[in-house]
């Protein structure tokens, strides 16, 4: 009996023990689901590489689906539900009779289709909008606190969305890429092999090229050109693929802000090129006479991309168009200033330098038809030209400092420089050259300068003095040999 009690108190003792550890459990299972139902995470958003810092990305959060579930180094399980409020799921999903929500889709590799994207695009509304986060550059986006669930992600970077479940942290990256831009030089009379600086004279047209490399998920690229005052676009733009011109109304041509050509290209048809196409653009510019006073000529070119206009910009890509100089200082013997003499220049081919002058442009006058009537005249850019005659060339004539007129809007070659007016009391200067070097953009090639001098010409002998002395010898001469020759004639005779 006594062993019987002894044992009764055992089993009490054992159930006791078993029923606190049973409430333990209990509690503990109830503070976990509680816990697992309260937690919460962020999500982290990497901006695409190469965003400027000075672009702006902002990225709205979506509520998709709940989740509850929990994650461990060695397992993880995530059970999904609708939202409050929603009835169904979108398509590629289906909701089981437990709430439960499964994927249905064509996916075979754990990624959803592009079908399945635009499902969840159609399906979320404002509504499910939880969170919106704008950042600059590649500072990376952080959510406020979310609860656990299934989200999609857009960005203004352009159309690629991210979906994705917390649980309770992601990290994700935006999946848009950033276009490239590449803006060079074709056709110039002296160019680097980069096409980015050029050497071109006063008036002639330099031929341009950009490029623009489609990105990943493009949408609303615009191309910005912007040329400085030493640069007149000819209004001559095309598009290519390849050999391919691309289709006018597949973009549209103008000028906005700042920009001397902008192309905004239609978006139904830039997010039908695969990634890495390029876009060649092909156009010209005349160097005007703005660019003898600014050295050098820019001109710059970026796209403007993503569905916010103007918050996200491409790195800018840049050329320079110069042009060369040359200055005359004239001088006497004496290193003194010389007044009044001309100078010509001609070139490598034997033709000689012309200034060509702006003009205004003139209104028509009188009657159309009638014998008064004198057409419009159209104004023109001042120009560097080469003629063949000396007489039609343009002849600078030194001050009384002895400063000559510099010969500007010059390319790169080979000079003669002609002494072509010489001032009274001086011999002419003998001819000399002077080279301005190609892929040479340095002050010393572009600015040159030289001292040409003259001296005094030398007195001719008189003819008047001289003259007169050679007579009177001749004479003499003359004379003598004429009496030489009497006297040898009478001794013959009498012999």
């Amino acid at each position: 009996m006594k062993n019987f009690n002894r044992l009764i108190a055992i089993l009490l003792a054992a159930a006791m023990i078993m029923g606190m550890s049973l409430t333990a459990m209990a509690e503990e299972q109830k503070e976990n689901t509680a816990a697992a139902a309260e937690v919460t995470g962020t999500i982290t958003i990497t901006p695409p590489e190469n965003t400027l810092a000075t672009s702006s990305n902002t990225y709205k959060i979506y509520k998709v689906f709940e989740a509850s579930g929990y994650k461990s180094e060695t397992e993880e399980r995530i059970s999904y539900r609708l939202v409050e409020g929603k009835n169904t799921a979108p398509a590629g999903f289906e909701v089981d009779k437990a709430g439960n929500v499964k994927y249905v889709g064509a996916s075979e590799d754990g990624n959803l289709t592009p079908a399945d994207i635009e499902a969840i695009k159609t399906y979320v509304t404002e509504k499910d909008l939880v969170d919106t986060v704008t950042v600059s550059g590649t500072t990376k986006a952080v959510s406020k606190a979310l609860k656990n669930g299934y989200y999609f992600i857009t960005t203004t970077t352009g159309t690629v969305v991210t979906i994705d479940s917390t649980n309770p942290d992601v990290t994700v990256d935006d999946k848009n890429s950033v276009p490239e831009v590449s803006k060079r030089i074709t056709k110039a009379s002296s160019l680097d092999e980069d096409g980015k600086k050029a050497l071109a004279q006063l008036g002639t047209e330099v031929f341009f090229e950009a490029e623009v490399t489609v990105g990943k998920g493009a949408e609303n690229y615009i191309f910005h050109d912007k040329m400085s005052k030493g640069l007149s676009y000819n209004g001559n733009a095309e598009v290519w693929i390849d050999d391919d011109e691309v289709a006018s109304e597949n973009y549209s041509k103008d000028t906005q802000d700042e920009d001397t050509l902008t192309i905004a290209f239609n978006n139904e048809y830039i997010r039908t090129l695969a990634v890495g196409t390029k876009l060649v653009i092909s156009y010209s510019a005349t160097v005007t006479e703005a660019a003898l006073t600014q050295d050098p000529a820019k001109n710059t070119a970026h796209v403007s991309y993503g569905d916010k206009k103007g918050s996200n910009n491409t790195p800018v890509s840049e050329t320079e168009i110069y042009n060369a100089k040359f200055t005359i200082t004239k001088q006497d013997g004496e290193e003194k200033p010389l007044a009044g003499a001309g100078f010509v220049i001609k070139n490598a081919e034997g033709k000689y330098y012309r200034f060509n002058e702006a003009t205004e442009a003139a209104q028509a006058q009188g009657t159309e038809g009638g014998e008064d009537y004198v057409p419009a005249k159209e104004a023109a850019e001042a120009s560097v030209s080469w003629v063949e005659d000396i007489k039609d060339a343009t002849e600078y004539v030194s001050d009384d400092a002895g400063m000559v007129p510099a010969f500007t809007g010059l390319a790169n070659g080979t000079y003669t420089v002609i002494e072509n007016t010489v001032p009274a009391g001086y011999n002419k200067a003998e001819d000399s050259t002077f080279t301005i070097e190609e892929h040479d953009y340095t002050d010393e090639n572009l600015n040159q300068k030289a001292t040409v001098f003259n001296k005094a010409g030398i007195i001719l002998p008189h003819t008047g003095g001289i003259g007169t002395t050679i007579f009177n010898i001749i004479g003499t001469i003359l004379v003598i040999g004429a009496g030489v020759m009497l006297v040898a004639r009478r001794r013959m005779e009498i012999i």
